[in-house]
């Protein structure tokens, strides 16, 4: 596994565990095997997805659970680079544009567009490795339960 752009532990870390980890039966872990190629900058997470078999619908593209997964899990490797709690999910949108095609690659982009005292906000574009096509938008509103202004009022 290949992580590039610098030192982002906890992005890292978390990545590692939830979703590479060779011993892990997770959701994320079953559903994302094969994410690769991971570049990360403060507030930003790049990588590779191929469309396998095991994540095609019957029509043979990327299955749409499999998008919102992606959007999810990517999101939260972005919001890691910038913040050390991976937060809670409030809210995933996700918005199916073009069919991912079987046997091809993905690259998934998030960004961080905000993170305040309680919530963090991301967007997230899934685009053919070649061509660039637009595959799906999503996304991600998280609740961050561990913020220290959270806190303090419990």
């Amino acid at each position: 596994m290949a992580f590039s752009g610098g030192s982002f532990q906890a992005a890292e870390a978390f990545v590692k565990s939830f979703v590479l980890d060779g011993d892990s039966v997770t959701f994320d872990r079953t559903a994302l095997e094969g994410l690769r190629d991971f570049k990360l900058e403060p507030g930003r997470c790049v990588c590779v997805f191929p469309v396998t078999p095991r994540v095609q619908n019957r029509y043979g593209t990327l299955h749409g659970g499999c998008v919102a997964t992606l959007v999810d899990v990517v999101s939260t490797v972005a919001l890691l680079t910038v913040s050390a709690d991976p937060g809670v999910s409030v809210n995933i949108g996700t918005n199916y544009i073009d069919p991912g095609p079987g046997g091809a690659d993905v690259e998934v982009e998030a960004r961080v567009t905000k993170v305040g005292r309680t919530l963090a906000f991301m967007d997230v574009t899934l685009r053919t490795a070649v061509g660039g096509k637009t595959v799906a938008t999503g996304t991600h509103c998280k609740f961050l339960p561990n913020s220290r202004q959270t806190r303090s009022k419990l």
